[in-house]
């Protein structure tokens, strides 16, 4: 062993880097295998802290490689934190580069479009703002719950503050993947059908390592236009699953059976958004149908967010008709009449496909989202004709129709990204698609620009539909595509405003009242898209299956907006149509 001073001091910085790394190694892997490991990436944790946790983040303190820092923190732009940063009592707001680790504890952490932190984030006591903006190549993981702490000659040691509360919470913490309750809650979405539909009933999930199993019995009861105990009002949904293994991979199976009330086109617009436009407004963009029926169902779960699932099942479809629910603004207007659907009993099998690689499924900035689905239909049917246009005389059809939705996004600088969407599915093979599955390129998801399937043009290629206004307006301006093409493009960047000299901010808020400071993104968008129908050649609006036309008829808008997280406001221009009026739009969260 050699006793030279420089060799034992280079050898001993060594060694304490080398437990640096240890410690923070030690600290992801707690937190990535806790039972509260959350799905989405830097989503916070809530309950108590486990000790395997609290030790490891005592740990990551305590290293004598370490830079601590107490109260308000900042790497401002061009400055350099070259180790592990940690910081008790922050806030802390990174708009520069650090080398290490980031650990706060019982404060927040505020990452800027320009932060870099080479190593990973671990928040405990607080939360993260601007997890999607800056660039953090290592994990991110936050938890609630503060850290009780004391110290003893200048380190840090974690203070034993059980309570029978806190006891009885990590007691129910342990068990979050067993449970048994009586689930209370809406069904998410308010409609001109059911109004306001509700779910009750008990739920049953039993685990034992990595194998779980799950019961559900609910009933549905539906508001509508009057509270009344009628067969109407009722539906229900059933389940039994079992799995192997975890959350993000795994393999299932199960069988359910439901009673309840399905959307013709769910992929346009979110539950939540056509809830609160028909609460707010009697304004409903979806049509619906009854199912009524049971299936068995298949699931496989990997890398990359990717999902397999196929099902084999046996429905009654039948039509439901728009009732009259409680509207706030109603202002005089009629609710939609709601299209009616193919009746008769209907034997499906279907394919669906996921792959996720996004780094945050609410802002994403970059990453893949593919969504393939095919399904194989026959219906025998108990009533002669569709609604649609398109009447079927004939007492069955067999279908098979694809759906796939494609987004990219495309991180080009620290602040801005570029992302991309292709919408396309329809008739693949067999006799005509039932109203259940026809489609249609309308409505704000869509092409903003244009009214919601409003007629445009001496061809419908919005709706597909060849009738008068007013007969179309009578059957409650259905879909009736057999297969559409949506592309859609938008560049989107950060922007803040702070005036008066307001402090920057380190909590979850998009936008404040003090000092009129505004924290979000601007956008510059264009779609463009149209459907046809599936037949022999004739016109602009029917073409030969397994042909398409190629950017010929297609409507097209561009437009710009400001999403401020939780909410975004729109003007979008017609670039065809009869119309050259723009119009505002709000939407809940990004546009895709």
């Amino acid at each position: 062993m050699t006793t030279d001073n420089g060799v034992v001091s280079l050898q001993t910085a060594s060694r304490r880097r080398l437990l640096t790394r240890t410690v923070c190694a030690a600290l992801a892997t707690c937190l990535a295998t806790s039972a509260l490991a959350a799905q989405e990436r830097g989503a916070p944790r809530v309950g108590p802290l486990s000790s395997q946790v609290t030790i490891a983040v005592v740990e990551a303190w305590n290293a004598e490689t370490t830079q601590r820092q107490r109260g308000r923190f900042t790497v401002a732009a061009g400055d350099t934190v070259r180790r592990t940063l940690g910081v008790v009592d922050g806030p802390v707001i990174v708009t520069g580069t650090v080398l290490g680790d980031i650990v706060v504890i019982n404060g927040d952490l505020r990452l800027d479009s320009t932060a870099v932190v080479q190593g990973s984030v671990v928040v405990v006591g607080g939360s993260v703002v601007g997890r999607t903006r800056g660039r953090v190549d290592g994990e991110i993981q936050v938890w609630r719950s503060e850290l009780a702490y004391r110290e003893v000659d200048g380190r840090m040691v974690a203070d034993d503050n059980e309570t029978f509360f806190s006891r009885y919470a990590e007691w129910r913490k342990g068990r979050t993947d067993a449970f048994r309750d009586v689930l209370v809650s809406s069904a998410h979405t308010y409609n001109r059908v059911e109004g306001l539909s509700i779910l009750a009933g008990p739920r049953l999930r039993l685990s034992r390592g990595a194998s779980r199993a799950t019961f559900e019995a609910l009933g549905i009861f539906r508001t509508g236009d009057r509270v009344a105990w009628e067969r109407r009002n009722l539906g229900h949904r059933l389940l039994a699953e079992f799995r192997e293994g975890t959350d993000a991979r795994h393999i299932a199976f199960g069988a359910r059976h439901v009673d309840e009330v399905s959307a013709v086109e769910s992929w346009a617009l979110r539950d939540a958004e056509t809830g609160l436009t028909s609460l707010l407004f009697a304004r409903d963009y979806r049509d619906y149908y009854n199912r009524f029926g049971g299936s068995a169902f298949v699931r496989a779960a990997g890398a990359n967010g990717s999902q397999l699932h196929v099902s084999l099942g046996r429905e009654e479809w039948a039509s439901r008709e728009a009732r009259n629910p409680f509207a706030l603004f109603r202002g005089g207007r009629d609710w939609r009449v709601n299209p009616g659907a193919l009746e008769g009993t209907a034997t499906l099998f279907g394919v669906k496909g996921v792959v996720d690689t996004r780094n945050d499924p609410v802002q994403p900035r970059d990453g893949w989202l593919l969504s393939a689905e095919y399904e194989r239909g026959h219906v025998d049917i108990s009533r002669a004709a569709d609604t649609t246009l398109f009447a079927l005389s004939v007492p069955e059809i067999t279908y098979g129709r694809v759906f796939v939705d494609a987004r990219r996004y495309n991180r080009v600088s620290p602040h801005s990204s570029v992302n991309l969407r292709v919408v396309a599915g329809g008739l693949l093979h067999g006799d005509a698609l039932p109203a259940q599955r026809k489609l249609s390129v309308s409505g704000v998801d869509a092409l903003p620009g244009y009214g919601f399937r409003s007629l445009e043009g001496n061809v419908d290629v919005g709706m597909c539909n060849v009738r008068p206004e007013t007969e179309f307006a009578a059957a409650g301006r259905p879909a009736g595509c057999d297969a559409m093409l949506l592309l859609q493009a938008e560049w989107k960047g950060d922007f803040r405003v702070a005036l008066f000299g307001a402090d920057a901010r380190t909590d979850a808020r998009r936008w404040y009242a003090d000092g009129l400071r505004a924290d979000g993104t601007w956008i510059i968008f264009a779609n463009s898209g149209r459907g046809w129908l599936v037949g022999e050649r004739e016109g602009e609006l029917t073409y030969p299956r397994g042909s398409a036309p190629l950017f010929d008829g297609f409507r097209s808008d561009v437009g710009v907006g400001l999403d401020f997280g939780i909410l975004g406001v729109y003007v979008a221009q017609p670039l065809q149509g009869d119309s050259n009026t723009p119009r505002v739009f709000v939407r809940l969260g990004a546009r895709f």
